[in-house]
């Protein structure tokens, strides 16, 4: 019932929040095609909440469905204009955000204890349109983990999702350099963007 309840708020609140008014048009769309959020001035500033599961600690990749570790977060993208060649097609963001997520630390019985940690992905984001009223995110950064001892407090990440109707999911690779690692995030959440619904 929890989850029913959850699932029904979330989807009030996107719709809800996708009252957000589009800006001015700045790039005319090649005849015979729709104005996106891309031909508009766009939002100095996007926030961007969000879920997130990983396998973070874990031995066996099998075993990450079993294991409990969901987290979540929130997040700001702030515009930074690109030149006027890529209006209509795609804006870049400066991109940060704070999370709050499970990891398995080593322990006596395998998997370990879990342990709460906090961290943080600044770095820098392109969006993008697709069709169908898709959008594409994809970007790069650094990975800071501020509470945990037992792996590395930094790496460097990758990531790469779509967006529907401002509906998000991402997938996020992060690496450790000179560690054989590599760690998978994956997060759905909602982004506050303008919606074009023409």
């Amino acid at each position: 019932m929890k989850k029913l309840i959850l699932i029904v708020l979330f989807a009030a609140v996107a719709v809800v929040a996708n009252c957000r008014s589009s800006g001015p048009v700045i790039e005319q769309p090649r005849e015979g095609t729709r104005t996106t959020e891309f031909h508009r001035e766009p939002a100095k500033v996007i926030p961007w909440v969000f879920f997130n599961k990983n396998s973070r600690g874990l031995d066996r990749q099998a075993d990450a469905p079993f294991m409990n570790q969901v987290g979540g977060g929130a997040g700001l993208l702030i515009n930074s204009g690109l030149d006027k060649q890529w209006n209509g097609h795609k804006f870049f963001y400066y991109f940060l955000d704070f999370d709050v997520s499970h990891q398995y630390n080593p322990g006596k019985t395998y998997p370990g204890d879990q342990q709460w940690i906090f961290s943080s992905y600044p770095g820098i984001l392109f969006r993008t349109y697709l069709p169908f009223y898709l959008k594409m995110h994809f970007g790069f950064g650094a990975n800071l983990r501020f509470n945990q001892s037992y792996y590395d407090k930094w790496g460097v990440y990758g990531q790469i999702g779509a967006e529907l109707f401002g509906l998000t999911a991402t997938t996020i690779f992060i690496g450790h350099p000179g560690q054989l690692n590599w760690e998978t995030e994956y997060r759905v959440g909602y982004m506050w963007t303008p919606v074009e619904w023409n």
